[in-house]
């Protein structure tokens, strides 16, 4: 077995602690997650009831789920998926500067999830959705298509496009209970356009706001979305974020784009330096075919013959030196 890739999830409380690892198992790649401690056994527990919810609520040709290949205790393992993220591919149609296709990928992102899940019977606002995400069933928008089960994490990041298939594969956060799609939309625009791609300028080529709009999430709606994450985010690190200081030792970790943005400028800088180095030689060459040019010239051996001559005559100290510098001084003065 070769571990291929860890995280570790210590800044969770206890009971979410958890190891995402990718593995080699017998030629072939697998997906792990393991309790990091007894605490955070139920949560591994969780996930494997979770995947179950997930696996009864969808539609056939719609998401599909990686296989669930192993569950014991301490740790779930799932088949791993090749391929690309629809945050990916949105990415690179930002980057293109293609809005059409960007606002395409969303709106058949928000096709594919809306047809992968079963509507549900009832809207049921379990107690447990309610401590979760402090959401009374009064509050929630009542239009637009619900999910039988709070399956938060079919965001764009872990959508993934391979072949002709979409999976989703993290399943770690299900709830049973239903909750309006638009919350699972909103989560992916926010967290894409907000956080993880907000130092790229993505707010100065569509605004988060417009992009809202698009997918008819009214400005209440999102306030409302925007809560129910706050407390989502408290259930899993605690109201203070008391677990967040182990943040101040990790090693520096820099996003893809901008590590990018970096290596750009300096290959810039390595161009205009070489452009410099370039002109120097330039240069340089110059002066030496000047230089070669003097150094050859028939004034220029002449004036040798007579500093010698001058050198053997009046030795440098003599008396003769000195008055020989005396007769010349008036001509350098000129």
């Amino acid at each position: 077995m070769n571990v291929i890739f860890a995280r570790y999830n210590r800044h969770r409380l206890p009971q979410f602690q958890i190891e995402t690892s990718i593995v080699a198992l017998n030629g072939a790649k697998v997906v792990v997650k393991k309790a990091l401690g007894r605490a955070s056994e139920a949560h591994i527990r969780a996930i494997s009831d979770g995947y179950d919810l997930v696996r009864g609520s969808l539609n056939p040709g719609g998401l599909l789920l990686p296989n669930r290949m192993a569950y014991e205790t301490q740790a779930i393992t799932f088949e791993y998926i090749e391929g690309e993220s629809i945050d990916r591919i949105l990415l690179d149609a930002f980057r293109a500067g293609d809005r059409d296709a960007f606002l395409a990928i969303i709106d058949a992102y928000r096709a594919l999830v809306a047809k992968s899940f079963q509507p549900p019977a009832r809207r049921t606002i379990t107690p447990e959705i309610t401590a979760v995400f402090g959401a009374p069933a009064a509050d929630l928008p009542g239009e637009g298509p619900w999910m039988p089960v709070a399956a938060i994490d079919a965001v764009f990041e872990n959508i993934i496009l391979s072949g002709n298939k979409h999976y989703l594969i993290d399943i770690e956060w299900v709830f049973p209970g239903a909750l309006p799609m638009d919350f699972v939309l909103y989560r992916s625009l926010f967290y894409f356009h907000q956080v993880k791609y907000f130092e790229l300028g993505i707010d100065k080529w569509i605004g988060f706001e417009e992009l809202l709009a698009r997918c008819r999430i009214k400005p209440e709606a999102a306030k409302l979305f925007r809560e129910m994450d706050e407390s989502f985010q408290s259930y899993v690190y605690g109201p203070e974020r008391c677990y967040q200081f182990k943040e101040n030792y990790l090693k520096r970790q820099v996003p893809l784009h901008s590590l990018e943005k970096t290596i750009e400028h300096q290959r810039d800088v390595v161009r205009k330096y070489h452009g410099e180095i370039v002109g120097m030689r330039g240069e340089i060459a110059e002066r030496d075919r000047i230089i070669g040019e003097i150094v050859n010239s028939f004034g220029w051996r002449l004036w040798q013959k007579i500093s010698r001559a001058i050198a053997f005559v009046c030795p440098s100290g003599s008396r003769r030196r000195r008055a020989f510098d005396r007769l010349l001084a008036p001509l350098k003065s000129r």
